[in-house]
């Protein structure tokens, strides 16, 4: 099985340690955030999922975003479902609980490989409604099929969300503040 976000193909060069990175920089420039101080990679779970280039997979892919804490990811043609979810051997201090009896999965992750060191070029996914949005730009014809009988009508009874604009998902803002320490 894959890790959960593709890492880039190109080959990385470490930022110099006198140097301090702009804050511009893509985080493959900045220093390395070490496994120790981070923990990111053990607060949720991403499995790889059909591309929704029909009308049954969009539809699947739709059913996962009426949950909470689960979102969707894309990269290029590759797509992942993420459950939001620690690892009950994650230690308050990052450390893992069971390191040596930990899966194979754990063994064979870097942190030279991870999200929060190398360039993210793909999307993520949080509610139906960006991904609708993704489907009527991306696959018109697909989204014409949604529409006619699988997106459920706007819920007018339900109290506006004024902090949705402000609110950043649990997942990004770990991983930018996470990508943070490296411009330390």
């Amino acid at each position: 099985m894959k890790k959960p976000r593709p890492a880039s193909t190109a080959p990385k060069k470490p930022a110099p340690r006198s140097a301090k990175p702009a804050a511009s920089d893509p985080p493959s420039a900045r220093r390395p955030v070490p496994c120790t101080s981070c923990g990111l990679c053990c607060t949720y779970v991403a499995i790889e999922v059909d591309s929704p280039n029909t009308l049954k997979r969009a539809t699947q892919l739709l059913w996962y975003l009426y949950h909470e804490r689960i979102s969707l990811y894309q990269c290029d043609d590759e797509w992942m479902v993420q459950f939001e979810s620690r690892c009950r051997h994650l230690q308050d201090d990052n450390r893992c609980g069971v390191y040596e009896t930990r899966p194979h999965i754990c063994r064979e992750f870097s942190e030279k490989d991870c999200e929060v060191n190398t360039d993210d070029s793909g999307q993520t996914f949080y509610t139906s409604e960006q991904f609708l949005a993704h489907m009527k730009q991306k696959r018109p014809r697909i989204y014409a099929q949604l529409q006619q009988g699988f997106m459920p009508p706007p819920d007018k009874n339900a109290p506006p969300d004024r902090n949705a604009a402000r609110r950043l998902p649990l997942f990004e803002q770990r991983l930018r503040d996470i990508r943070a320490l490296g411009e330390v």
